[in-house]
C-alpha cells in the first residue's frame, strides 16, 4: 500500500507540475481550435454580404425611429439637403466629431509588443475605476463569459479570457460612453445602435479568429469605428432640426441620412482619429479584403442576433438571412451560439 501511495503521489505531483508550468490556452485559442479553421475568405462575396447587412440594419433603424414619418418635403427636404451638403463637403467642424478615447493610443501600442501586453493592459484598466467596472461587466456578459464562476478582477479576466479578448473588451468599454443617449428625440437609436455594435464587434472578432486569427482585434475595432458614423449623422441631424423653429425631427429624414451618409462619416472619423491604414482601407473598401469581409459578416450576424433577441425574426429566418448572403453555416454557427442573448 505504501508503494502504491508513492506511485500515486509521483504521478499526481508530475501532473500538477505540468499543469502549473505549461502555457494554458486562452479562451480564444480553445474556441478557434473548436471552430472550423479553414473558412476560405474568397468563398464569401463581400458585396453580397454588404447588401444583406444594409437591409438587416435598416430593420433595426425602423425600430429605433418609431415616430410616424411626416410627408418629407418642403422644410424637411431643406433640412436634409443642408445636412447632406455639410457632411459631404467636409464642412462639419471637427468639434462635432467624437473624441478618440484618451487610452486608445496606448491600447494600440500593446499590439507592437505582445510580450508586455498583459501588464500594460492591467495597468491601463486599474488606473480608471469606471473603465474597470465596464470591462468586468462585459467580461461577465453572455457575449464573453466562459464559465459559471463570475470574473471579479482584471487579473482573473486576463487569465480566463486571455490578452487578445481582454484587449477587445477594453476597446469596447472605451467606446461605450460615446453612445450613451442624451437626446430627447429618438433616444432609442443610440441604445439600439450600441447593442448592435457590441454584438457586431464580438461577431467580427470571432469570425476573424476562425479565418485570420492575427486580425481578430482589428476586426473588432473596425466594427466599433463603423458605428460612429451613423451616431454622428444622427446627432448632426437633430442639431440642425433644433435650428428650425416649429419643425419636429422627422423619422424618415433621420433614417435616410443615417443610411446614406453613415458609412462615409465612419471613414472620416477613422482618418481623423489617425487609425491605421489597414482599418481605413477596410472601411473604404479600398484594400484589406479579409478585414472588410470580417466587418460585413460581423455586422450582419450581430444585427440578426439583435433582431432575434427583439423577437422580430425567428431562428429560421436568421439562418435564411446568412445563407441568402452566401455565408457558410459553419462560418457563423459558433458565433450565433456565442452571441446568445447578448449584453444585459
Amino acid at each position: 500500500m505504501f508503494a502504491v501511495a508513492i506511485v500515486i503521489a509521483v504521478v499526481c505531483g508530475g501532473s500538477l507540475w505540468y499543469l502549473a508550468h505549461r502555457r494554458l490556452p486562452t479562451f480564444a485559442a480553445v474556441r478557434v481550435a473548436a471552430a472550423p479553421t479553414a473558412i476560405p475568405v474568397d468563398s464569401v462575396d463581400v458585396d453580397r454580404v454588404e447588401t444583406a447587412n444594409r437591409l438587416a440594419t435598416e430593420r433595426v433603424w425602423r425600430i429605433a425611429f418609431t415616430a410616424p414619418a411626416e410627408q418629407v418635403g418642403g422644410a424637411h427636404e431643406h433640412v436634409a439637403d443642408a445636412i447632406r451638403a455639410a457632411l459631404r463637403s467636409g464642412a462639419l467642424q471637427t468639434q462635432r466629431l467624437p473624441r478618440r478615447p484618451t487610452l486608445m493610443p496606448q491600447l494600440l501600442r500593446t499590439l507592437e509588443d505582445p510580450g508586455s501586453a498583459s501588464p500594460r493592459l492591467a495597468t491601463m484598466i486599474s488606473h480608471d475605476p469606471v473603465l474597470a467596472a465596464d470591462v468586468l461587466r462585459l467580461a461577465n456578459s453572455s457575449l464573453y463569459r466562459t464559465s459559471a464562476a463570475p470574473i471579479e478582477t482584471i487579473q482573473r479576466a486576463l487569465v480566463v479570457l486571455g490578452v487578445d479578448a481582454l484587449r477587445g473588451l477594453l476597446a469596447t468599454a472605451m467606446m461605450q460612453p460615446v453612445f450613451r443617449a442624451t437626446r430627447t428625440n429618438f433616444p432609442r437609436f443610440p441604445r439600439l445602435l450600441w447593442e448592435r455594435t457590441e454584438r457586431a464587434a464580438r461577431a467580427a472578432e470571432l469570425y476573424a479568429a476562425a479565418t485570420r486569427p492575427e486580425d481578430r482585434f482589428e476586426a473588432q475595432l473596425l466594427a466599433l469605428l463603423s458605428a460612429l458614423g451613423p451616431l454622428v449623422v444622427y446627432g448632426v441631424t437633430l442639431d440642425e432640426y433644433e435650428q428650425q423653429r416649429g419643425l419636429r425631427p422627422d423619422a424618415a429624414v433621420c433614417m435616410s441620412l443615417i443610411t446614406s451618409l453613415g458609412a462615409g462619416m465612419s471613414q472620416r472619423i477613422a482618418r481623423h482619429w489617425e487609425s491605421s491604414p489597414r482599418l481605413v482601407a477596410a472601411l473604404e473598401r479600398s484594400g484589406e479584403p479579409e478585414l472588410a469581409i470580417a466587418l460585413q459578416v460581423g455586422e450582419l450576424v450581430g444585427t440578426l442576433s439583435l433582431l432575434e433577441a427583439q423577437t422580430l425574426i425567428s431562428t429560421r429566418e436568421r439562418w435564411e438571412w446568412t445563407r441568402g448572403a452566401g455565408v457558410p453555416d459553419r462560418a457563423v454557427s459558433g458565433i450565433y451560439a456565442q452571441l446568445g442573448g447578448g449584453v444585459r
